[in-house]
């Protein structure tokens, strides 16, 4: 499974030629999905190829969505890490799982064993920034650090405007952590962020003005 999204595929997007993109950027979202999404092959379930298909990848309609955003950036795909908060499959015919994430937020156990997780990938690829996909990978992220990124714990679109972004300190290396709405509904979501990062209902202007910044504080650069 190349190109995967998350974990259980390479990790990496193609073109990476499977080497882990070190000191780039890590690309964090919420969870696998559920099992509906999945199709059973020779006994396994499978997911299709999600650059392709994803509306995460490709937005509800052409110019929005992760591909046409990062395009925009100076962070590049093949210097990109991509993993989830919750890496595993749940339950049910439906991935509109914003209840799902505040019950997940809520498992200390759970949560424990994510964080464990997430903290193993952070360490192994080392990024400069972290961009968290979502209310809910943000609100992840305040679990890790809270001491740093409380403010995303609201799990909404309001509480991540509370802090556009912030650097932690992981290892004696600084990590700026940002987070934008998700790119399956940027057409919907990313005219809800506050100013200086609001776009028109047409856009995604806002937060790629976002990215542009904390890619330059990350100092990531496009040459």
């Amino acid at each position: 499974m190349e190109k995967a999204f998350f974990p259980g595929g390479n990790g990496l997007f193609n073109g990476s030629k499977a080497n882990l993109p070190v000191k780039g950027t890590l690309i964090l979202g919420s969870n696998f999905g559920c099992v509906a999404v999945f199709v059973h092959k020779n006994g396994c379930l499978v997911r299709m190829d999600e650059t392709v298909h994803s509306k995460t990848w490709m937005g509800r309609k052409p110019g929005f969505g992760l591909n046409s955003m990062l395009a925009r950036t100076p962070i590049r795909l093949e210097e990109c890490f991509f993993t989830n908060a919750w890496p595993f499959l749940h339950e049910g015919n439906s991935n509109k799982a914003t209840e799902l994430i505040k019950q997940w937020l809520s498992d200390d156990s759970l949560m424990k064993d994510c964080k464990e997780f997430f903290i193993a990938s952070v360490s192994a690829v080392k990024p400069k920034l972290i961009v968290a996909l979502g209310p809910g990978a943000a609100a992840f992220i305040s679990k890790v650090w809270p001491d740093k990124l409380a403010e995303w714990g609201g799990c909404t679109i309001d509480s991540m405007d509370r802090k556009h972004w912030n650097s932690i300190l992981f290892e004696n290396e600084a990590i700026v952590c940002t987070a934008i709405t998700h790119p399956s509904a940027h057409d919907l979501n990313a005219m809800r962020r506050a100013e200086p990062y609001t776009s028109s209902s047409n856009s995604i202007d806002g937060e790629v003005c976002l990215l542009i910044r904390v890619a330059k504080e990350a100092g990531i650069s496009a040459s």
